[in-house]
């Protein structure tokens, strides 16, 4: 068996019956209270465009963007609200109004990689090394043990994404289907403890967790990892049940889940399938979605494509490290390998070489 590299988990004493604050919400009090929609003013678009043309002005690679070379000067204020939003309230924002189909996918993408610059680090979406992760329909199956749920036009369960922040950019939306759901994790965690806390023991313990073939070295095809963690007064989430399931199918020598921690994801699951936690919503194109992996649970409904490519659904995804991001456990770094804020999550292979990629098939 080869090294996980993990620091012992071990189950808290002192984990929480209850989290309180503007992380823990709900479906209808997020409806009711959209300030999380903030729409571009056409100065803020024009200051975005002029730093995109700065950019590409400089003739550098893509994936060699910073935050210095894309300058905004007044947006800087915008963008650390959206930080303290994302870090320390609901764990969600929604940018609206870029128009991608008058910029076109470069000039779009630039946009997208400086905003994603001035709110943290880029990190790899994949084993490629791209930064630039294109959410669309590829034809692939998900029994592949290789293909991930972003490649296909399947439905995606509640999970959450290996990097602090997840940004979508919709470029196209589908013919039909596709809308986005969030759920608060934390509001997931006090209904577990109200109904059953006999089960908030198990949620601690670790679940192995299927890589779906992107293996850094020496380390093995699945990684160790808590549902919650409770670490520094923080309760930080990472799921993702079909990669738990297909761990223990597809890797017999992974540790066995206890029945407690079958139970706890059904009622993990079953809470979110009763809808009440749960927000909707429809992506139109320009539409910049930025949620935080730590306190956001997030799905896809299936979606039937537009028969022209040109039409089809199609996202881009940053994943992003912020540099004031949250204390998270030393036995992070066997998937996100490091804990450092700003430095760490993403999927490093040997052989990945950063890049952004414009059109992926």
């Amino acid at each position: 068996m080869l090294n996980n590299i993990n620091k012992e988990i071990k189950i808290p004493n002192d984990f929480p019956m209850q989290i309180n604050g503007a992380s823990a919400w709900t479906g209808a009090e997020m409806l009711n209270d959209q300030s999380w929609k903030i729409e571009w003013s056409q100065n803020q678009l024009d200051e975005l465009n002029q730093a995109a043309q700065h950019f590409l002005s400089l003739e550098r690679p893509l994936e060699q963007i910073t935050k210095e070379d894309f300058p905004l000067p007044t947006i800087h204020t915008l963008i650390n609200e959206i930080l303290g939003e994302l870090l320390g309230g609901r764990g969600f924002v929604l940018l609206r109004g870029i128009p991608v189909q008058e910029l076109g996918i470069k000039l779009a993408s630039v946009i997208y990689l400086g905003l994603g610059c001035h709110l943290g680090s880029l990190r790899s979406n994949n084993a490629k090394g791209h930064l630039l992760g294109h959410i669309r329909d590829q034809g692939k199956d998900i029994a592949d043990s290789k293909t991930r749920f972003y490649q296909t036009n399947k439905k995606l369960e509640f999970h959450t994404d290996s990097s602090d922040f997840v940004a979508l950019l919709c470029l196209q939306k589908a013919k039909k289907g596709g809308e986005s759901y969030l759920a608060s994790s934390m509001s997931t965690y006090n209904e577990i403890a109200r109904r059953r806390p006999d089960l908030l023991e198990a949620l601690f313990m670790p679940y192995p967790t299927d890589r779906r073939g992107e293996v850094p070295a020496g380390l093995n095809p699945w990684f160790d990892m808590p549902i919650f963690s409770w670490y520094q007064g923080e309760l930080t989430c990472v799921y993702i049940r079909p990669y738990i399931e297909s761990a223990q199918t597809n890797f017999p020598e992974a540790p066995r889940l206890t029945q407690k921690q079958i139970d706890a994801m059904n009622l993990l699951d079953e809470i979110i399938a009763e809808g009440k936690l749960v927000l909707p919503m429809s992506f139109e194109p320009g539409d910049i979605q930025i949620i935080h992996n730590h306190q956001i649970f997030h799905s896809r409904s299936d979606f039937e494509n537009w028969p022209e490519p040109e039409r089809q659904r199609h996202l881009l995804r940053l994943w992003i490290s912020p540099f004031a991001g949250r204390p998270l456990p030393d036995y992070f770094a066997a998937r996100w390998g490091s804990v450092n804020a700003g430095d760490r999550g993403g999927i490093i292979v040997p052989g990945t070489n950063l890049t952004v990629e414009l059109n992926v098939n």
